[in-house]
């Protein structure tokens, strides 16, 4: 899996996603991946009838691609 670097990112955001990985137990990396993918459904679900139907095909192979992955080592 790719690498995603984040650079500038507002201070309160940080603390937002450092207090919901403590409340779920999750790792911030888990956490991001967690909250990106969320953001994804939800954008795709608002733009839905702005894409061909191939291209919501494709988004949803790939999506479903990311979930069947192992969950990788934390550090």
């Amino acid at each position: 899996m790719a690498d995603v670097i984040l650079r500038d990112i507002d201070p309160l955001l940080l603390e937002r996603i450092r207090r919901l990985s403590v409340a779920r137990g999750w790792t911030r990396e888990h956490t991001c991946l967690m909250l990106l993918e969320q953001g994804l459904f939800a954008s795709e679900h608002e733009v839905r009838n702005g894409f061909e139907n191939r291209e919501v095909d494709a988004l949803t192979e790939a999506i479903q691609a990311l979930r069947a992955l192992p969950a990788g080592d934390s550090p």
